[in-house]
C-alpha cells in the first residue's frame, strides 16, 4: 500500500493481515483505503468473522459491527456491505464514494472473464507483473472467449513480459495482439522492443504495413525520450550503454538486460 494516510483515531493492538499483498492495517482509515483502491483483490468472503472481529473490537464500533452482520445476514451483497462499511467511516467524501459506488456497478455488470482482465491489468498497474502474468494467462486458457478480447489480453501480457524483460516472449504476445487489432499503436510498441533488444525481429508483413516514414519518426521519437531521461534512473543506464561504440553498445545491452531482469523476477511474486 502507497501513499501516506492520516489516521484520526489510535492504531489498533492486533491489526488486520491482508495475505493477498502481505500487509497489515492498523487503522479505520486504512481499511477504507483498502477496500477502495484494491476492490478487485477482495475475495467474496471479504465480510465474514474475521473482519466482523477486527471492527467491533479493534476499531471499537460494536455498533456498525452489529449493523454489518444484521444486513449480511439478510442480504449477503458483498458490494452494498462494502458501500455500508465506507458511508459509516466518514474517511471518503460522497462526491469519491459515489465514484467508488460506479466502479462497483461496472464490476456486477461485467463478465467473469471480463473482471479477471480487470484483476490482472490492477495487478500490472501496481507493478506485481507475476501475478499481472498467471491472471492474464487463466483467461487465456479460457475456450470460446471473443478475439478481440483475447487480444487485448495478449496485448497487456505483452506490456507484463516487457516489465519483466522477457523481450522475445513480449514480441510474440504483441505479435498475436496486433494480428487481430491491428492498431499501429501496438505496432510502435514492436519496432521499440525490435530497438533496444538485439537479436529481436519484427514479422515483414508487419514492419511493412508502416512504412519507412512513420518508422523513422518513432526512431526519432525514441532517441529523443532516451536523451530526455538520460538522468532518470534505468533510462539513464540504457543512454549510456547507446553513448558507446557498436561492439561495446551490444553487450552493455546485453549486461544491463541481465541485471534487470534478476531485479524484475524478484517482482514476480
Amino acid at each position: 500500500m502507497s501513499g501516506l494516510i492520516y489516521c484520526r483515531e489510535p492504531e489498533v493492538t492486533e491489526p488486520y493481515y491482508v495475505r493477498e499483498l502481505g500487509i497489515s492495517l492498523y487503522s479505520a482509515e486504512e481499511l477504507c483505503y483498502y477496500i477502495v483502491q484494491y476492490i478487485l483483490l477482495l475475495p467474496r468472503d471479504f465480510i465474514n468473522e474475521k473482519l466482523y472481529r477486527f471492527i467491533g473490537v479493534q476499531l471499537r464500533r460494536p455498533e456498525l459491527e452489529a449493523k454489518l452482520r444484521k444486513w449480511m445476514g439478510q442480504t449477503p451483497d458483498l458490494y452494498q456491505g462494502l458501500m455500508m462499511l465506507l458511508q459509516d467511516m466518514h474517511y471518503y467524501s460522497d462526491e469519491e464514494l459515489q465514484d467508488f459506488q460506479r466502479n462497483l456497478e461496472e464490476l456486477q455488470t461485467a463478465g467473469p472473464m471480463e473482471r479477471l482482465k480487470k484483476k490482472g491489468d490492477f495487478f500490472l498497474d501496481v507493478h506485481q507483473f507475476g501475478n499481472a502474468l498467471r491472471t492474464y494467462d487463466r483467461i487465456l486458457r479460457e475456450k470460446g472467449t471473443d478475439h478481440v478480447f483475447q487480444a487485448q489480453v495478449w496485448h497487456n501480457r505483452g506490456i507484463a513480459c516487457v516489465q519483466m524483460m522477457e523481450m522475445k516472449e513480449a514480441m510474440d504476445c504483441l505479435e498475436r495482439s496486433f494480428r487481430v487489432l491491428g492498431y499501429e499503436s501496438i505496432a510502435k510498441e514492436m519496432f521499440i522492443l525490435y530497438c533496444i533488444e538485439p537479436g529481436l525481429a519484427i514479422p515483414g508483413d508487419i514492419i511493412e504495413s508502416v512504412g519507412g516514414e512513420t518508422q523513422y519518426r518513432w526512431k526519432e521519437e525514441l532517441d529523443a525520450f532516451q536523451k530526455n531521461a538520460a538522468y532518470m534512473g534505468k533510462a539513464r543506464e540504457i543512454a549510456e550503454a547507446f553513448d558507446q561504440d557498436v561492439v561495446r553498445r551490444r553487450e552493455a545491452l546485453r549486461a544491463l538486460l541481465g541485471s534487470w531482469k534478476q531485479e524484475y523476477r524478484e517482482m514476480a511474486g
